[in-house]
């Protein structure tokens, strides 16, 4: 007789084992989003996610996948043409996403894996309707974005998505 502990199967993306704390866990009723016990799991959420993410403002929580998320990003947008700087796969979608959404789409694209720099930007709108303003306000802190990692840019991505 073994006497390791079995457990149950996940198929998403798996197979992947699931410990029997959590498989009991999945079995409990689920919590009413309206009510307290909800209320008090969100904040708890809340005050451990915000050190993580630096920032003292509410971090977004959604079930839904990335998809759901630059969606209503791009629905929540003020209205004019959105910018999508792209670079790979994800901001392809974001710009799709925008696209399917109605929004007038000014696409800006390098090859996949190489960053948007501000200099490029800058050129970019150097002659355009557009603030390259807007862009300069925040300087330094896009440089040192950019300047980090390629998953930096995907949040300047996102703060730099719509300039009238």
């Amino acid at each position: 007789m073994s006497t390791t502990k079995t457990f149950g199967t996940f198929f998403l993306p798996g197979p992947t084992e699931v410990r029997e704390e959590v498989m009991a866990a999945m079995m409990r009723p689920m919590i009413p989003h309206r009510g307290p016990e909800f209320e008090q799991l969100f904040e708890r959420l809340q005050q451990g996610l915000r050190p993580v993410f630096k920032t003292e403002r509410p971090v977004y929580i959604s079930s839904s996948s990335a998809t759901g998320m630059m969606e209503g990003a791009i629905r929540c947008a003020p209205p004019g043409r959105i910018l999508c700087l792209v670079n790979g796969a994800f901001s392809e979608r974001f710009a799709h996403i925008a696209s399917m959404c109605g929004r007038d789409v000014d696409r800006y694209d390098v090859a996949w894996g190489q960053i948007h720099t501000i200099p490029q930007l800058e050129e970019r709108f150097e002659n355009t309707a557009r603030s390259p303003s807007f862009i300069r306000k925040r300087r330094q802190a896009r440089s040192t974005m950019c300047a980090r990692s390629q998953t930096a840019l995907t949040v300047v991505e996102f703060s730099v998505s719509s300039i009238a």
